[in-house]
This record gives structure tokens, sequence and C-alpha cells, in this order.
């Protein structure tokens, strides 16, 4: 009896809903009946006339026109072509635009464009025409590209008739903006309800967080309808939400829609409580609750006092975050797994590259266990890892902040050297393969010289040096280290041994007295030695990991990829607005043109950055030892500009951003460095290699013809095959007064602009400069960089410089873009080949001093990381003849691979 009461209470709700909609489309029906075209017209124009100024009739015509995306004068169909707005809103919460996902989808198509992945809806509703089944019912699922089908139940003249309702759909868009559109047909019954195929597009706007304008129109044969919404955001989050809509037919006139609004609440993450009202006392009530990736909503209506039908909707993957139980049940129980078998790089190939690890994405993942309740801690191996100590100092100093966030890391090692076990002590556990060994010489740098192998040869060098520590080209003019080159590389060494020794240290496995002690007596320690030092806290081999992070827990725990654990815990940005864009981009390698840091295309990319208006910041990471002054300063000129735009860009030196790798870093708004970055050399330097008995030796001579007195510096001998041209003498006296000008000018430019860009006076720099070069901390007591900052923190200060609030999402977007796979040998020799026809020589004093290399033999001699920085800077000396040079010494620690 209670079910027969409420069944009869649902169905007079519903004859007074769809009384109250017949009763405003018949009086409506009867009116455009009875009158002419013109008559519409007249009667129109005296509406207007009250309610607005002369003229606006046919501009707000135009603009109602152009948002509903249809005509609104068509004449109407005898029966309903198109399920009428108020039917199908019932399972919206809000409106078509303000609300999210698949269900949403169903009116504004715009909604598949913002969905971060696939949703999947069903729902059915309790309005019942036959006893004993489900008459209305559905689901929904896509994203970008969705499909939603219906099934509903009416009365006809021969009784009870089904209709299925189709639609796919198809969007795209960000946060900021989405557009899309569907088409939809029905199944068998579309005739006896006289339904129509139709086309629908959408459009959704949100040009803050806190607003959100949409649209949307649907066409079919002789009938149209639109509808626009507002959503008001007042606290620029989803807390509270303020919505209204307005809905027209096309057998209507333009102030005749129906007009809806109300409001929704979350009052706590995953509980929605939400109302709307609309013409002839109809009211909607939505409940909701999302559990991390399900939903479930109730839409209740109601017609005056009556109680209407229940719609009821369940989602999975929905996108809004919901309260997070597994958050407080499985708090602490999974170990993130991080497998570091491979080259620690910043950029890798996008396929076939496993062995590349880049490093943002080790350090994304580390924070992801910092963020995430559920994880504990991290498990790393480090079996085969191969990286520069700066990018060791990037992932250790994250794994510190993993520490004090209060979660634990167990590492495990087996051939460790210095950088790897600096490295590890970072983790609360260590584990030691047993056949692993741990080999801690200290710290050293070394240089070949090449003076002898030249002058065998038969080639003669000379070095133009005018700055007392510009120390570049000694190995092809010296047997050995020059005092002052001796003097900055013992610096060099000190401080990246105290560094590695102080965090050591700090772990609270030694002291600094056994550690130096260790260092000078036993350099090479067995696991079983190391375990009495209680260097290691464990010897096993890499499944040892899971007992190890169970003890370093205190509970048992599960081991988790990465990637698996973000697919479990994905939670959707529900923020509205443009999402912000935050480019790093990379200037690696030698500075140069066209190869290295490719001074042409990045110093216009950035100036696309800098135009660009959802890229609010810019990091650029220099890895650099510098190279060719014109490449260097077309992206300083660059990194200018910004401070003029005031758009923020700061620049992450790595490994070495010295001499031309700190011309592009000093005009930055903000410079930041790692202890084991070697900055600063200020200088200038340039050489001259020529041949002095080479030719007689291969049995090669050469004549020429010339005018001008020095033209005949930039001939000489071409060598077979290579194509390498060597010329005939050294300069003269003249000759050499022309190339000290011409360096000692541009290292006064140096030096003023150094002033200029890091706010120093001019007699400061020149103490410093001369071609010094610097670790980190050294360099941030010369005032020549900030702080001593990782990669990604630098990031976080670029988004905060350019008022992003601290959580928001944003984009990363790397420069140079991700290259798709690494050529085999053979294959890059030919794309050198094909991109070397294209290509010309270098430029030397005289102009144009090496036309006729192919950009293949640039390529290997000036830049390929095959050869050693002696062989790539001779290359690039004989390559550009008389060319300055702002060159650092290769001053890397031993065996480190070269970033990429």
């Amino acid at each position: 009896m209670d079910r027969d009461r409420h069944r009869a209470r649902a169905l007079r709700a519903q004859h007074d809903l769809r009384d109250a909609q017949g009763t405003r489309r018949g009086k409506h029906r009867g009116r455009t009946r009875g009158r002419s075209r013109t008559g519409r017209r007249g009667r129109g124009r005296r509406r207007d006339q009250r309610r607005a100024p002369p003229g606006g009739e046919m501009t707000q015509r135009a603009l109602v026109g152009t948002l509903l995306l249809a005509a609104l004068t068509a004449a109407p169909p005898a029966q309903a072509g198109l399920p009428h707005y108020a039917e199908e809103s019932g399972l919206i919460a809000t409106t078509p635009g303000t609300d999210d996902g698949s269900v949403a989808a169903l009116w504004n198509p715009a909604q598949w464009g913002l969905l971060e992945r696939s949703e999947a809806a069903f729902w059915w509703s309790d309005n019942q025409v036959l006893d004993h089944r489900r008459d209305d019912y559905g689901f929904s699922v896509g994203s970008g590209l969705g499909l939603s089908y219906r099934h509903r139940i009416f009365q006809a003249p021969g009784g009870p008739r089904g209709v299925g309702e189709y639609q796919i759909g198809l969007g795209c868009g960000d946060g900021g903006q989405a557009g899309g559109i569907a088409y939809g047909f029905s199944g068998p019954g579309r005739s006896v309800f006289g339904r129509e195929n139709f086309l629908a597009l959408g459009s959704i706007l949100r040009p803050t967080p806190w607003l959100s304008l949409g649209s949307t129109g649907r066409i079919a044969s002789g009938e149209q309808q639109g509808v626009l919404d507002l959503g008001v955001r007042p606290l620029s989050d989803p807390r509270v939400l303020l919505f209204a809509s307005y809905a027209l037919e096309n057998d209507r006139h333009w102030d005749d829609g129906d007009p809806s609004g109300g409001i929704a609440l979350r009052p706590i993450v995953g509980l929605l409580v939400g109302g709307r009202w609309s013409e002839n006392e109809r009211f909607q009530l939505t409940l909701g609750l999302t559990l991390a990736r399900t939903g479930f909503r109730s839409l209740t209506q109601f017609a005056k006092s009556d109680r209407g039908a229940t719609s009821y909707v369940g989602r999975l993957s929905p996108p809004v975050r919901g309260l997070d139980p597994a958050g407080r049940l499985l708090r602490g129980r999974r170990f993130l797994e991080m497998s570091l078998h491979g080259d620690a790089v910043y950029q890798s190939y996008r396929f076939f590259d496993e062995r590349s690890l880049p490093l943002r994405r080790i350090l994304e993942d580390i924070q992801f266990a910092i963020e995430d309740p559920t994880v504990g801690g991290v498990a790393i191996n480090l079996s085969g890892f191969n990286g520069n100590v700066e990018m060791v100092w990037e992932v250790r100093e994250k794994l510190l902040d993993l520490k004090r966030a209060g979660k634990k890391s167990v590492v495990y090692i087996d051939r460790a050297g210095a950088a790897e076990y600096y490295l590890a002590s970072a983790a609360d556990r260590i584990v030691m393969d047993p056949l692993g060994t741990l080999l801690i010489p200290g710290v050293q740098a070394s240089r070949t010289y090449m003076k002898d192998a030249l002058e065998k040869a038969g080639i003669g060098f000379e070095e133009w040096r005018y700055f007392k520590y510009k120390s570049a080209l000694e190995a092809l003019s010296r047997r050995n280290m020059s005092d002052a080159d001796r003097e900055q590389r013992r610096a060099l060494v000190k401080a990246a041994y105290l560094e590695m020794a102080e965090g050591v240290a700090g772990s609270g496995r030694t002291t600094r007295a056994r550690l130096d002690s260790t260092v000078n007596q036993e350099p090479y320690m067995s696991p079983r030695r190391l375990l009495e030092l209680h260097w290691i806290d464990e010897v096993g081999g890499a499944e040892a990991l899971r007992e190890a992070a169970k003890t370093a827990a205190g509970t048992r725990v599960l081991l988790s990829k990465a990637r698996e654990i973000r697919r479990r815990r994905w939670q959707p940005d529900e923020a509205w607005g443009p999402v912000p864009t935050i480019v790093l981009a990379y200037a690696v390698g030698d500075c140069a043109m066209d190869t290295g840091i490719r001074g042409r295309e990045t110093s216009r990319a950035l100036k696309k950055f800098r135009e660009r208006r959802d890229v609010k910041a810019v990091v650029v990471r220099v890895d650099s030892p510098g190279g060719d002054p014109l490449a260097s300063d077309l992206v300083a000129r660059e990194l200018k500009a910004y401070r003029r735009a005031k758009k923020p860009l700061y620049v992450s030196q790595g490994r070495v951003a010295a001499s031309g790798g700190y011309w592009i870093s000093m005009d930055a708004a903000r410079v930041t460095a790692s202890p084991f970055t070697i900055t600063g050399s200020i200088g200038v330097i340039g050489g001259w290699a020529w041949n002095e008995g080479l030719g007689k030796k291969l049995g090669l001579t050469s004549d020429h013809v010339q005018i001008g007195r020095s033209a005949d510096l930039f001939g000489g001998l071409t060598l077979p095959l290579l194509g390498v041209k060597i010329p005939e003498r050294n300069l003269d006296e003249h000759e050499r007064v022309v190339v000290k000008r011409a360096i000692l000018e541009l290292y006064d430019d140096f030096t003023k602009r150094v002033a200029e860009g890091r706010g120093l006076e001019i007699g400061r720099v020149r103490e410093i400069a001369e071609g010094h070069v610097y670790a980190g901390r050294e360099a941030v007591d010369l005032g020549l960089v900030d702080e001593i900052a990782p990669l990604d923190r630098t990031i976080e200060e670029a988004k905060a410089a350019a008022g992003i609030p601290k959580g928001r999402r944003v984009r990363i977007e790397e420069y140079p873009r991700q290259r798709l796979f690494p050529l085999p040998g053979l294959a890059r020799w030919v794309a050198a080949r094909i991109a070397g026809s294209a290509g010309g020589g270098g430029s030397g004093l005289a102009g144009d001093g090496g036309g006729a290399l192919g950009g293949d033999v640039r390529g290997s001699l000036e830049s390929s990381s095959e050869r050693t920085y002696e062989e790539r800077t001779l290359g690039r000396i004989l390559l550009n003849p008389g060319l300055p040079l702002l060159l650092t010494p290769p001053s890397l620690l031993p065996d480190e691979p070269a970033a990429r």
C-alpha cells in the first residue's frame, strides 16, 4: 500500500510537471498560429520597446542566435522531435556547463573534452509506467570521445512504448575552454514519439577560477534548442557554486524561455548537496557521495508540494575529488619500488630507450611518495645506476625531503663508488649484495695534455691566454697544469669532497674523522667490513629490499611501481580556468649555433614562450661548459627580454654552467645551483693551430693567391676524407695585436654584463673573474648565484613568482620536445649527412673560414659526445679559426657521464 501511495504521488507530480510544460508550449503555439510572421514581429517589437532601448532588438537577437547556434524562427513540428531540456536535465545536478563528467555531456558535448580520464556512468529512475520493470535507465562512457544510451517508456495511443536514444560525442579542451559536437539518434519506437536525429554543438568557457560560461545548441529537421548557463564559484574552488541557466526552443520567443538556477555545496570533500529551482514551483534536490574512484547521486524532482521521480546515478572514475578511505585504512602500507638501473639524463627518447632515467621523473616519483598518504616510503635499487654527482645530489635532496616528511627509504647497492654511497647514505636502511664492494678513495680531477702529440703529428698550436685562470686550452699548449689551474682545480676537488663527507657523516652512520681515516686507510671494503662499521644495515640480494622495507616501516608493506600507485591514487583537477604552463628549457652541451645548446633555435623558442599568454614562467636548465660567444649571447638576449616583459625566468645550473654557460645564466631573474655545480669562468680565450710538418708527413702541399695581408691565414691544407682545413702559418705580431684587442673587448663586455645582470660593482666582478671557476656554494658567497636549490625547487619558486597558488596543477612543457627514438650508428651517420647537406662552414676573423666542410664533419669534430673535451676543442678551433671562445676547462669528476 505504501508503495502504491508513493507511485501515485510520483505520477501526480509528473503529470503536474508535464501539464505545466504543455501549458507554456500550448499557450505559445496558439499565439503563433493565430498571428502572421509580421504580427509576431510587431508584438516582439512592442515588447522590446517596453524592455530595451530603441535599436536593441537586433543586437539581442543576434547575440542569442549566435550563442544558441541555431535560428529560432522555424515552424514547430507536430510532435517533439527533440527531448525537452526539462526532461533530460533531471540527471544533471547543476547546469550542462557547470556540472561535470559524462552525464553532463548528454546535453553539452564539450564536457567530453574536460574529462582527464575515461568515466563510466549509469543511471535509472523510479518513474515507472509499467509495473515490476525499469522504464528509464541508461549509461554514458568515454573521455574525449564518448557514447551514451538512454531507454525510456512512454504512454502511446496503442499502449506503452519504449524508445532507445543514442549519442556519440567528441570534445576537446582544457581547464580554460572546451568545445564539442555530438550526433544523436533513436532506435525502434522513434516514429511513435516523433523523435528526430539531431546534431549538438557545445562550448564551455572558463576564463578565471571563479567563472564558467556554457552554451549548447541542438539542431534537428525543423526544430532547434539552445541552453545558456552561468556558474560562479565565490571562493574560486568547488566548495560553493552558484549557477543559472536559460533554455529556449524554436517555437518560443527569445524572452519566453525556461530560466532556472540554484546552489551546490560541498561542505567536505566527496559530499554534494544541491538545489535547483525553475518556473512553476519546480525544484530538484541533489545529494551525492564520492568515494575515491566511485560516486553516487540521487536527484529528486518536486512539482509544487508533491514529490516526483528520483533519478539515481552511479559513477566510476568521476572527475570530482572524493572521500579517501584508503588514505586512512592503508596509511603508510605501500612502498614505492624504484629501479634506477640506467643513465640519469635530462630527456629520454619516447620509444626504445629503457636505459635512460630522466631526472625530473625520478624526482616526481619521490615527490608523489611524499604527498600520498598510502605510501610509507620508497625502496630503491641502485644497481647499475650511472649519473653525474650533481644529479646524485638532486636525488639525495629529494630523499631527505622524504625523511623530513616522516617517511622511510631503503636502498640496495652492489658495486658502489663514493657517489653511490653518498646517495645511499640518505636512506634509513642500506642493503648490500653479498658480493658487492665499496670503493671510496676520495676525489680527484686529472687532465690529459696533448702538446707533444700535436708536435709529433706536425701541428703547431698557440694559446691566446690573457687571463690568469682561463685554462681551457692548456691541454693543447702545455705538458702539465699551470699553477693557476692547479689552484682552482684543488678548490673544486676540496669542495666536492667536503660536500660528500659532510653528507655521509650527517647521516649518523659514521663520524667525519672516521670517514677521513677510511678514505686514506681502507678505500676498498667488503660487505662484511661495512657491516662491522655500521655503514650498511644488512647483506642480501635485491630481493631483500622487501624485508628491509618492512623493517624500516615497522609493519608489513606492499611494494608497487610508481605507475601502478599513480593509477590507483589518481585525483582529478577540479580547478576552473586555463591550466598555467611552466616551460622547462634545456640548454645542454657546448654553446654552438646548431648543435649543443642550439643557439638559433633556443633563442627563437624562448621568444615564443615569452609571447605566449599561457606560459606563466620559464626555467632554463643550463649544463654547458661554453663555446661560441654568439650562440651564448643569442640565448642571453632572450633571458634579458624576460626582465623587460616582467615574466619570471629562472636558471637552474647543472653540473657545469661556466664561461658561455654563465653568460647564458647572468641575466636571469634568479640563478640556482648545486654544491657540485662548476660555474663562473668569466673570461675569453682563443687559440691557433697550423701546419708545422703535418703536410710533409702526409705528402700534402698547398698553394694560394691572395688579396689582403692576412687572407692566407684562412687557406692551407685540406685533409682528405675529413675535409678539415689547417692554416699554413701562425699569426705574426700585428695579427696577434688584432686578436688580443678582440679578446679584451669581448672580456670587457662580458664583465660589464655580469655586473649589470647580477647587480655587482664592475670592480668586484673583475676581481672574481679572470676565468676563475667556482663550486656552487662559493659562487653563492660571491654573488654569482642566488641560492643552492635543486631543479624541482627552482620550478616551484618560479611558479610562486608567477603568482600561481601552491598546489595548483600546472603543465610542465619541456623544450626541446622529446625525440621519438634513438638512431643506430649507421642511421645517425646518414642523418648527419642529410643535415650537413644544408649546412655551411664556420666563420673566422676574415669571414667564411670553412665553407667546404659538410655538416657531418662539423658535428663529429665539434660536438660528438664520444670524443674527449680536448678533441672537441681542437676541432672547434680548426673549424672556426681565430674565433674567440667562451670555454671552461673539463673539470668533471672521473668517469662521469655527460648530461643530455
